[in-house]
């Protein structure tokens, strides 16, 4: 119980900056991101106040609160799925981490504002009621209001394993927490009424995350990249729900990445989802395979029919990318139903020499492995292995490098995994502490 709850404790903090995988791939740049926006922000209230003096309390009170209102703003930013944002982190999936990262320290920097408020008053009672009282001042309230949403936004999304739908849904008041926190300031905040500069900058730092947000809720299903397509195979493999689609129009995609799928036919179809390709774009039909993990896909999904119309969104990701226009020597390791995004891959001409790991529970989840093992029937460049965990243990690096051999050269690989987060992160970091940068 004391672990789980330690767990929890930690998934409120930006753990991501702390861990040398998750730096390199979004940490880093998140947080120049995060303190390019801090300093500026910082820089014109500072140059505007230099004039009237700053109280130590307050000063961190406000500039915290203005700060917070930009980081709030560009968490919203992060999710509209831009290609220009994408190739800037690297990834759509990169994006959504650094997404969440950025929301856990604008969160830690927003608390800082009522904390101070609050600190700087604590020997004045009528002044605390008159912050944090609801109804007492309606500039405050809508702080107060604004600050509760945002600490139980963070609880649900990161203390609580909710269902995506459920998860999905939350997300869609983070729009209304920034809209109450710029309301706060700029109805409350003397700062911004005093000085044009900052509040140009505040105010279109805030625009722009609300009409971001607008957009995301009202706009991109319907003028978003989307494809109209129709549903021509459905068959059940195991746990898992294999669907292939007939795209009306020519639907250009690389291996290895992603859509976002609306289901018209299916109950409650205002919703998207995400899903790996699973084919490859030389052939005709478009491929997903969905394991059964939640309602949706266990019992909703397994219900379409062939014939049902369906919009695909994207796509989106750059998994593949140094696959195909990269010419070092590879590593794949895919986890469960991580094996995916390399289906799709497998069937591309590739010249570099791969080491392949599956790695399964049983067998009996290993569905694709015949199709695999047919298609690399002539590719001897690609040496596949099934790695069932319940017979031989869990996949490590150690037993990787076992497998490939101590004289081959790993550091100058390419390494590729795709699986299950925890899976994901205990395998990078075993290839980092053997000196192994992934």
């Amino acid at each position: 119980m004391k672990s789980n709850l330690f767990k929890s404790q930690i998934k409120l903090f930006p753990y991501g900056l702390a861990d040398r995988v998750n730096r390199s791939k979004y940490g880093d740049l998140s947080f120049l991101i995060v303190i390019l926006i801090g300093v500026i922000t910082l820089f014109i209230w500072i140059l505007n106040r230099m004039s009237i003096g700053i109280q130590p309390l307050m000063a961190v009170a406000k500039s915290s609160a203005l700060i917070g209102i930009c980081l709030l703003s560009l968490t919203i930013i992060l999710s509209l799925r831009l290609s220009l944002i994408e190739s800037l982190f690297g990834g759509l999936d990169v994006v959504y981490k650094a997404h969440h990262l950025i929301g856990q320290i604008a969160f830690i920097v927003i608390f800082f504002h009522p904390l101070f408020l609050l600190i700087n008053s604590i020997q004045n009672l009528n002044l605390i009621l008159f912050y944090f009282m609801p109804g007492k001042h309606m500039p405050y309230t809508l702080g107060t209001i604004s600050f509760l949403l945002i600490v139980l936004l963070l609880f649900f999304t990161l203390l609580v394993n909710l269902p995506y739908k459920l998860w999905h849904f939350s997300h869609k008041f983070m729009g209304v927490a920034l809209i109450l926190s710029t309301w706060h300031a700029l109805l409350s905040g003397t700062d911004l009424n005093q000085y044009p500069i900052l509040k140009v900058w505040i105010v279109l730092i805030a625009f722009i995350g609300i009409f971001s947000y607008f957009y995301m809720l009202f706009l991109y299903q319907l003028i978003g990249p989307k494809h109209k397509a129709f549903v021509k195979h459905v068959e059940t493999k195991g746990d898992i729900t294999e669907i292939k689609f007939l795209v009306k129009k020519k639907f250009r995609f690389h291996p290895g990445q992603f859509v976002f799928i609306k289901f018209i036919n299916l109950e409650k179809s205002f919703e998207i989802f995400p899903f790996s390709i699973s084919s490859s774009p030389n052939e005709e039909l478009v491929r997903i395979s969905a394991k059964k993990s939640g309602d949706f896909t266990s019992y909703t999904l397994p219900k379409l029919s062939v014939g049902d119309q369906v919009l695909l969104y994207g796509p989106y990701g750059k998994f593949g990318e140094k696959v195909l226009f990269g010419n070092k020597n590879m590593i794949w390791i895919a986890g469960g139903i991580g094996i995916t995004p390399f289906l799709s891959m497998i069937n591309q001409k590739i010249n570099s020499n791969i080491d392949f790991f599956w790695t399964c529970k049983d067998r009996k989840d290993a569905v694709y492995d015949d199709e695999i093992k047919n298609i690399l029937r002539n590719r001897n460049n690609i040496k596949y292995r099934l790695w069932i965990s319940t017979e031989n243990g869990r996949l490590s690096a150690e037993v990787i490098i076992k497998s490939i051999g101590a004289n081959d050269n790993i550091c100058e690989k390419l390494i590729f995994i795709c699986g299950p987060t925890q899976m994901m992160m205990d395998l990078a970091n075993q290839f980092v502490k053997i000196g192994i940068i992934i």
